[in-house]
């Protein structure tokens, strides 16, 4: 061989031999020594099954929230020591039930990451109340770290657990707590959809020295519920006298998610997956159409200009001919052209067009948990066939009649092609994978928990239950304004009405969070359009690595896109930052950088830097 001709051959070799170690110093150089951010979830019991289930939620939670984690044990603690558990968590979680039984170590480590190491801590309901035996300490471990005696001695004969409600000490506290605007009596006691004030578990509890920010009260008693400490390292000690998983999985997902994103973004601010489209605020507005008794209603709503193209709804109908029993014609007919049929095919332009229920709204609500299963997906199958005969699109949302949603709903839905749903439990919060019974069908479809105001949900019933317009006019804008400063999506429901109450309650609605939309803070859209967003983001998988000088290395990957994924960082009050890598919008608001990706690209890398 020509001797030039094999060094030329040599050197090209070298070259391409040598791209891959090239590349990975191109990618590295800048870099410095660095942790994965995480957060530790300690679970001292993982083999029971209320410790399965307990974890699970909890689990379940930070991923719908986004927030890295990992599932830690107290021996692992014991081996790190308070510096390390520094080093290594950005927060330590220690849930309800399965951390009652704590080894003295475990909790002298957890005194140390706080105290010394300016490590965040949230304590829930029992941590460390009992000995390796099982048997109840007189003095929790971890009492004195938070400020409160909890599990104290009952008065008299009762036992160690009550239930009474939630307060907050000021209606601006318990919106900064992430309770959505509506959830909150006028004593800013915790309320429900129909049902007022909610009650929950408490201990018995003394508080010593720590900030009261919620509480239960009665004639002889004041009793913490949420409480926080302050140390001079910068750690803190909150503690939450309720058992937050136990109420996720009985269908109250906002106490606990209310409480993990509080806490983990304004005490401990861990960068996370912001789970919304393009980070922003999200409103859903679902209107219920039952029956033929609404077809004035609507006619007065397109009148006044009440379907918009800029505010697209989920527009969710019974179809059937009947409402009450077989031959009633009180339905809304979908498919008679001098019914229902003209009116959807204009109803179809302002949004996604669901199917509420099966095919005869009061009789399938009243009868679907006597039916047999396969007679009550014959009437859902009607009402879908009827629908997207109509409108010649799939069916992708749905709703209950009258909050009957019985389990097997949802694995029946999915296959049917249904993302998500309206879904009476769960009030006032974001849309999630409900539990029911400590169990839940699907993880690829999603519950819209409706937004309620007090105990009422629809616009009728505030009328009924003489709210004024002005506090619906409130309440409203301070809904939307909560989604966009908490960058997390709510919806409202109603029927269609002709009353000048509910008009103008439409009309508040529609024009405040347009204004809202075109100022760039929310988005309004039909469920199923979330939904798509919701089950794309999930499958995206990320890292965070925090770097010395206060910089963050961010790693992306979704094999469906990234586009409009949000991630978060805090980077404080500074301007002082460059970000590197491109097709991306940064938003800096409160001292969090939202980075949204703008490419649909499978693989993102990022670097946010000092500069």
């Amino acid at each position: 061989m020509n001797s030039k001709k094999y060094i030329s051959i040599l050197l090209i070799i070298c070259i391409f031999t040598s791209l891959p170690v090239t590349t990975a110093l191109l990618n590295t150089a800048t870099a410095e020594p660095s942790g994965v951010v995480q957060i530790g979830l300690l679970a001292g019991d993982r083999q029971s099954e209320q410790g399965k289930l307990i974890l699970s939620v909890y689990e379940q939670l930070l991923r719908e929230e986004g927030f890295p984690y990992q599932v830690v044990s107290p021996g692992d603690l014991a081996g790190l020591g308070g510096a390390g558990l520094k080093e290594r968590y950005e927060a330590l979680l220690v849930p309800e039930f399965v951390n009652s039984s704590m080894p003295p170590d475990a909790a002298g480590v957890i005194n140390s990451y706080v105290r010394d190491n300016g490590g965040q801590v949230l304590l829930i309901f029992d941590p460390a109340t009992k000995d390796l035996g099982d048997s109840p300490n007189q003095t929790p471990r971890l009492a004195n770290l938070a400020g409160v005696r909890y599990f104290m001695p009952a008065p008299g004969d009762q036992s160690s657990t009550y239930l009474g409600y939630w307060c907050f000490t000021s209606a601006d506290k318990g919106r900064e707590w992430g309770i959505s605007p509506g959830k909150l009596e006028k004593d800013n006691v915790v309320c429900s959809y129909s049902y007022g004030r909610v009650q929950f578990e408490h201990s018995w509890a003394v508080n010593d020295d720590a900030k009261v920010i919620a509480y239960d009260s009665g004639e002889n008693f004041n009793n913490p519920v949420i409480t926080e400490k302050n140390y001079e390292s910068g750690g803190a000690a909150v503690y939450v006298n309720m058992p937050l998983g136990k109420y996720e999985l009985r269908s109250d997902d906002l106490a606990l998610r209310s409480v993990l994103r509080t806490f983990l973004i304004r005490y401990a601010k861990v960068p996370r997956l912001v789970n919304s489209p393009g980070g922003k605020g999200g409103i859903v507005f679902n209107l219920h159409i039952c029956s033929g008794a609404y077809f004035r209603a609507l006619m007065v709503m397109m009148m006044q200009g009440l379907f918009r193209k800029d505010v697209p709804l989920s527009i969710h109908i019974t179809a059937g001919p009947d409402t009450y029993k077989l031959g009633d014609n009180a339905g809304f007919f979908a498919e008679n052209k001098f019914k229902g049929k003209p009116v959807l095919e204009v109803l179809q332009n302002y949004g996604e067009i669901g199917s509420h229920g099966g095919w005869m709204h009061n009789f399938f609500a009243y009868n679907l948990q006597y039916m047999p299963v396969q007679k009550a997906a014959q009437f859902i199958n009607w009402n879908f066939d009827a629908l997207e005969t109509v409108t010649g699109r799939k069916v992708r949302e749905y709703s209950d009649p009258g909050g009957n949603h019985p389990l097997w709903i949802d694995s029946y839905l999915e296959e049917l092609g249904v993302n998500s749903y309206y879904y009476a439990g769960d009030s006032g919060s974001s849309p999630t994978h409900p539990r029911l019974d400590g169990k839940y069908a699907s993880q690829n479809i999603w519950a819209f928990p409706i937004s309620p105001y007090h105990e009422f949900a629809s616009f009728e019933e505030m009328q009924r239950g003489g709210v004024s317009s002005g506090e619906v006019k409130q309440w409203l804008d301070d809904l939307v304004d909560f989604t966009a400063g908490e960058r997390t999506i709510r919806m409202v429901y109603t029927h269609p009405s002709d009353a000048r109450f509910c008009l103008d309650a439409i009309r508040n609605l529609e024009d405040k969070a347009a204004a809202e939309q075109n100022n760039g803070r929310i988005t309004i859209a039909p469920m199923s359009w979330f939904a798509d967003f919701l089950n794309r983001n999930a499958q995206t998988r990320w890292q965070v690595k925090k770097q010395e000088s206060g910089g963050y290395v961010i790693d992306l990957e979704n094999p469906e896109g990234l586009k409009d994924i949000t991630v978060a960082v805090y980077v404080g009050d500074s301007q002082d930052y460059v970000i590197r890598g491109g097709n991306v919008k940064s938003v800096q608001e409160d001292g969090w950088l939202y980075l949204t990706i703008t490419t649909n690209r499978q693989k993102k890398h990022l670097e946010v830097r000092r500069a």
